[in-house]
């Protein structure tokens, strides 16, 4: 579909039938016929990966009797895209008329510059050109956009005249909306962050007074980690939300058994700096500073902790963070011998 105001595609079916005589005999073969098609509207919108074209619009097919005149309306719709990053054009006609006035026309270039937006030619190669359905019976008109297509190496509908102006103007524009938009979701998914790190924070018992619903936040270990048998269990803790004064923590420690309850194993004090220092708290895991305090040791199993702050004033309990402890690899790997016999 190319041309300014109104793109016509003349097909005088005539022809010169014999001669007759000494005076030639010439026969005209009706109807003659011309189609015209003209743009209702298009739609754009830019992304930086691509940009989009909807346009709408009809062909009045003009058919030319001897003593009538038949005007059929073909209306259609098209969709074309560019890829800047791909340098990939594509657009896709459907004809919509009644049939065998229907079909689907579909264009293909590899193109470094948007031909939607400049004029005159652009810098496009590797046509490809295809029509499907009851389009392939309409031989003038396909055959028609195939020339334009080919010659002018742009989309069909390129060559109506639209305001490429607005079009240039409406790009930076719609960029700037999709990073606007880009920006409120990362806002949105770190607010979302916050308040679900804010809520970590604030998991605690059900009580009855405030402070029964305040807990200290447990850092390390956390939830699911895994640790060695007989190896120290670094313990962070991190005070509760607001302005509560901390100076003492208590930590509760339970294993699980098969039945799948909990039995204590101690109860430890730990206080302020030792819950906040870089290597937490680390007197328990290892059995004690003899190694043998079984309350202080961590033997196979899975584990729960919770913890409170008992002083200057008393919280309620946080909520259990489980994880294992695993019986090490016993299995003895030889050493090979790098010198002697």
């Amino acid at each position: 579909m190319t041309g300014k105001s109104c793109v016509a595609l003349l097909f005088i079916l005539s022809a010169l039938v014999g001669q007759a005589g000494a005076a030639g005999v010439v026969v005209r073969i009706y109807p003659l016929t011309t189609v015209g098609c003209h743009l209702e509207s298009i739609q754009a919108k830019f992304t930086a990966a691509k940009s989009t074209y909807r346009m709408s619009g009809r062909c009045d097919q003009r058919l030319e009797y001897e003593n009538r005149v038949e005007v059929i309306p073909i209306p259609w719709t098209s969709e074309g895209a560019y890829a800047p990053g791909l340098a990939k054009v594509e657009e896709t006609i459907m004809l919509n008329g009644n049939p065998p006035y229907r079909g689907k026309i579909q264009t293909r270039l590899a193109c470094v510059e948007d031909p939607w937006l400049v004029t005159g030619k652009a810098a496009c190669t590797q046509p490809a050109f295809s029509a499907g359905g009851e389009a392939e019976t309409l031989a003038y008109l396909t055959a028609f956009l195939r020339g334009g297509f080919e010659t002018s190496l742009k989309p069909n509908t390129t060559g109506f005249p639209y305001d490429r102006a607005a079009l240039v103007a409406q790009r930076p524009k719609d960029l700037l909306a999709e990073q606007q938009a880009i920006a409120e979701t990362a806002r949105l998914a770190q607010e979302a962050a916050r308040k679900e790190a804010q809520k970590l924070q604030q998991r605690v018992q059900p009580g009855s007074t405030l402070l029964e619903n305040l807990a200290p936040l447990l850092v390390s270990p956390t939830a699911g980690s895994r640790y060695l048998s007989m190896t120290t269990v670094p313990i962070k803790l991190a005070p509760p939300p607001g302005r509560l004064t901390v100076t003492l923590y208590t930590v509760k420690i339970e294993r699980k058994n098969p039945g799948g309850s909990w039995t204590p194993v101690t109860t430890l004090p730990i206080g302020l700096a030792q819950a906040s220092s870089p290597s937490g708290y680390l007197g328990w895991g290892a059995g004690g500073p003899d190694g043998r305090s079984l309350s202080l040791m961590a033997s196979p199993g899975t584990y729960r902790m919770t913890a409170q702050v008992s002083a200057p004033q008393q919280t309620g309990w946080s909520q259990g963070v489980e994880f294992v402890v695993m019986a090490p690899n016993n299995t003895i790997q030889r050493i090979p011998k790098s010198f002697g016999p």
